[in-house]
């Protein structure tokens, strides 16, 4: 993506879409998938610089410390590299590859916590997965 203003304001503006106070996720989350997706539908490359975080609240109407822990959360997941002073930037991988896996695995856990399913039932259901045994219906 190019760093022009423009095309920050069309990732606002597509991001201010897929983020509201009124989804199942809680906010920040949702900021996560829909940066997680821009990143591995291309509209992110590597290298490109996010919005600042007082720019990403600003457009979205929340508080910049939500950002921020979004930002966090995407340098955890190994899609972005946050710089002091430099701000955000995509990093160079395949974002498809398995830290995506990785990445998307996180997200259905969270989906997961919000629909009410404890902890322990996430964790047998992965532990039936490791070990190959059919989840029962």
């Amino acid at each position: 993506m190019n760093e022009t203003p423009h095309r920050h304001a069309e990732l606002l503006g597509l991001l201010a879409s897929q983020v509201g106070a009124g989804g199942e996720l809680p906010v920040y989350l949702q900021l996560r998938r829909a940066l997680t997706r821009a990143i591995q539908d291309g509209q992110l490359r590597p290298g490109d610089a996010l919005p600042a975080v007082r720019a990403v609240a600003a457009a979205l109407g929340l508080a910049p410390n939500t950002v921020a822990k979004t930002y966090a959360l995407l340098q955890d997941d190994g899609l972005t590299e946050n710089r002091a002073g430099a701000g955000t930037r995509v990093l160079a991988g395949d974002p498809a590859g398995p830290q995506g896996g990785l990445t998307e695995l996180r997200r259905l856990v969270q989906g997961l916590r919000a629909a009410g399913i404890s902890d322990e039932e996430v964790r047998a259901a992965v532990e039936d997965g490791l070990t190959e045994r059919t989840l029962p219906r």
